[in-house]
Order: C-alpha cells, then structure tokens, then sequence
C-alpha cells in the first residue's frame, strides 16, 4: 500500500511539474527566447583579428587590356576563398623565393591575376598568426611588410608576389593549389564581358598617360552608388540605454557605477579608476589607467586583446578594418595605438567630423586596454530610391579632368622649382598615389545623415574627395 502511494505521489509530482512548466513558457516565451537569442550574439560578435586585417580593394586582371576593381568581395568572396592557399604557403617548407624589380613587377598585372590591397602596410608575421598559422615559415623574415599581394591565375604552375611598394618577393611552392580560385575568376570574367552584369573596366594610368604609377581608374562607371543614410546612435539613446551600455563595459550593476550628466547632455561613469562617457557628438570615450608597468609591447597580443574588447563592448561591426598602428610610449610603458575605419555598402567612409580622428582608435598595452574612442554612426538600411534618372557617375579621369588646375597647384607646392607651363599630364598624374570609390559623412545631422559617393584622390600632399555625380570638392585633408 505504501509503495502504491509513493507511486501516486510521484506520478503527481512529475504531472504538476509539467503543468508548471507548460505555465511557464506560455507566460515568459519572450524572457527565454530573448536569452538564448542574447547568447547567439555573444557567439557572433567575436571578432576575429582575420576580419580585421582585410584588403580595402582588389583588382582583377583578365589580360593586358581589361581590368575591374572590386571595393566589396562580399558576393564573391576572393578573399576568403584566398586566406586558405595564403596560410597553406606561409607554413609551408617546401617555398622558393625570387627578387623581382619594380619593372618587371609592373608587367605581371597584363597576366591573369588577382592583387588585393591593404589600406596599409601589414605586419607579415601578424597577417600570418591571423590565418591561424602555427609556425610561420622564412617568408615573414624576407619580407617583414605587405602592402599587396598578388596571386597569378593562368596557364601554369601558380605563385603569390607580395609587396611591400618598394620590393617585391615572388613565391613559388608546389603547396599551393589555385583551381578552385581560377574557376570562380574565370567565372566573373565572362561576367565581366557581358556589359549588363554591371562591371566597370579600369585601365593603368602607366600604360595610358605615361604616369610613374600603377594606378588603375574606369573611363566609364555602369550603375551607380546606393543612398545610404545614417545617424547618431548615442544622441538618440535614452538614460535606460545609455546605463544599459555603462554596465557592459564595467561589467557591475548600475547600482555600483557613479553617474554624472553633463550640460550638454552627455553622461559620464566612473567605476575603480575606469572612466567612460557618451558624448552627444556620437562618440564613446572610455579610459582605464594602467595597472602595471608594460616593459615590452606584443603586437599580436595587443590585437588580440583590441579584438575581444571591441567585440564584448561594442559588438561586431560589419565593414571595420585596421587601418594603420604606431608604437607609443607612456610613462614607462611600451604599447600601440590601433585606428580602424569602416565600409558602409562595401565603401571605405571618410569622417568630416573634424573632433572625430577615426571611427575607432584604441591604445592598447599586450593585455590591457589603456583608452578606447569609438565614432558610432548606423547604416540606417532605409529604403529609397535608386538616383533619379538621367544622374550618371563621373569616372574618375572626368574628376582629375575638372580638378586639374587644383592638382596642379598641390603639384607645385612639392615641386616649387617647377614652373606651372612646365607641368606636364603624366607628371601631375604620377603626383597622385591612389583612387579610390568612398562614402563621405558631412556629419551634420543626428538622424537621416546622407552620404555622399565621392571619389577620394590622394596625393603626396593630402587626400581630396570629389562628388562623384557633379565633381566639385566635397573635403580635403592636406598634410600626412
């Protein structure tokens, strides 16, 4: 009899349980959603120092006349597809390196080939620990930088070239394995020929005009740039967003954090020596004093470390790149100060903030996050309109075309013993070091903030952004 009620008992207990259970997901399904959606993107924002480390441009050479130029390779995906043969041929042993000249390089571009392009010099030895590769092989020693790297897809055995812009080391290894890549490059190629596919042919401003500069710029653009609009998302926060922000960052309850709100509406935390504040300009200023003395500064470290901070305070931010790091020196301390820009659309943006350096910069000492300042302005993915009709993209040789007495004059303030008749085209063009297709943000509004496609031409003495529709002068930036 008693076992028979233990049973009873039992049997109620799980029925209740189940009942309660059942009660509970039809009164919280949102809680508990919520939850594991929260944990998803825990998972998802880890960013990794690969996606960091990107080119800002790749150029596709089907043969020694028709070229393309890609700024976003999320259709695509030639960069991905690369990373894996690039790491195979980094820790590989069985590699041959060649000394090429700059002349000889700058025919290889006529062959079947890829180039991608860093906005700047990269570490070699940092570039491989970012494909993940274990031992690093006498690559990263030959060559200690790389500005491009150029990968042959033609009839042949295959070989990278990387470049640093003043030396250029070919590598040949019977590691690397190209064909999947070639196929997916021949594949755009036919793309490429049929003119409704949208791609833009460039040409080299060398082999074109003469100039001392492998440039290459479209003498026609099909299509045109999406209207993007973004705004402030600091500004438009209320103060229960604002908290929820300062409690990630000190990873302690409001409730421990001090808060003051400034006149102008921006708000400052403070919590065990760690500062941060929400400007209303849009930005995000957090500073942490150093614990300890760091003697010796990891540059690998110190990404890394760069890496997990951005991706639990801020998140994954699509489009961030690293754009340049420089040694600093603190007190005693040794670390680096890391600036990261960002794409909207696949487009590199320029700030005209002029309180804003960079949409990201972080000093960073190996473990410890010393200052971060980040710029946030939200893609706002608002539907609109293609441009009206009728409105055509400029090429870029129609800019240099309708700017060239302001080139000329940047021109003669290098080269004061030149007289202006003297100037000639190749010369004025070898004067320019890049062109490229960008976004620029007047910052000016704080939601609903248009911007503006530009071509961004840079030059010994600065950068200059062009309207890419009428031409005119939109900003400039002189000086390095």
């Amino acid at each position: 009899m008693k076992e028979r009620f233990k049973t009873f008992m039992l049997i109620s207990l799980v029925s209740i349980s189940l009942l309660l259970t059942k009660k509970l997901w039809i009164e919280l399904p949102n809680e508990v959603f919520n939850f594991f959606e929260n944990r998803d993107k825990a998972y998802s924002v880890s960013y990794l120092l690969s996606d960091m480390i990107m080119p800002n441009k790749y150029l596709l050479n089907f043969n020694d006349k028709y070229h393309t130029l890609f700024y976003d390779d999320s259709k695509h995906g030639l960069w991905t597809n690369t990373q894996k043969i690039l790491a195979t041929t980094l820790g590989s042993d069985d590699i041959k390196i060649t000394d090429i000249s700059r002349d000889e390089f700058s025919t290889y571009n006529w062959k079947p080939s890829i180039v991608f392009y860093f906005p700047e010099k990269i570490n070699t030895y940092l570039l491989a620990k970012a494909l993940d590769v274990k031992d690093p092989n006498l690559i990263v020693d030959t060559i200690s930088n790389v500005k491009s790297i150029y990968i042959y897809l033609g009839n042949g055995d295959p070989f990278f070239v990387l470049s640093d812009d003043e030396r250029h080391k070919l590598i040949h290894s019977n590691s690397i394995d190209t064909e999947g890549l070639r196929q997916q490059f021949l594949a755009i190629e036919q793309d490429a020929i049929n003119q409704e596919k949208g791609y833009n042919f460039y040409y080299s401003l060398k082999d074109t005009y003469g100039a001392d500069k492998d440039i290459y710029v479209p003498y026609e653009m099909n299509g045109t740039v999406p209207i993007v609009y973004v705004e402030n998302q600091i500004r438009n926060l209320d103060l229960k967003g604002k908290r929820e922000i300062a409690e990630k960052f000190f990873e302690k309850s409001i409730d421990y954090i001090r808060e003051i709100v400034e006149g102008n509406e921006s708000t400052i935390y403070e919590y065990n020596n760690k500062v941060l504040k929400l400007n209303v300009n849009g930005t995000v200023e957090y500073y942490h004093p150093l614990d300890e003395t760091v003697k010796k500064r990891n540059l690998y470290e110190s990404l890394i470390t760069a890496a997990d901070f951005i991706s639990k305070n801020a998140g994954i931010t699509k489009g961030m790149y690293l754009d340049k790091f420089e040694e600093i020196k603190v007190d005693d301390s040794v670390g680096y100060n890391l600036t990261f820009k960002y794409r909207v659309r696949g487009l590199p943006v320029i700030l005209g903030n002029e309180e804003v350096v960079d949409f990201i910069e972080i000093e960073v000492f190996n473990n410890h996050i010393r200052s971060y300042k980040h710029f946030i302005r939200k893609d706002m993915n608002k539907v609109v309109n293609s441009i009206q009709e009728g409105k055509k993209m400029l090429h870029s040789f129609d800019i240099i075309d309708m700017n060239y007495d302001l080139l000329v004059e940047e021109y003669l303030k290098e080269n004061k013993a030149v007289k202006r008749e003297e100037v000639a085209l190749n010369e004025v063009l070898s004067f320019i070091e890049d062109i490229n297709l960008s976004y620029f943000d007047p910052c000016l509004k704080d939601i609903e903030d248009e911007l503006i496609p530009v071509w961004v031409i840079n030059t010994v003495n600065g950068l200059y952004a062009f309207n890419v529709y009428n031409g005119s002068l939109v900003y400039e930036k002189t000086g390095k």
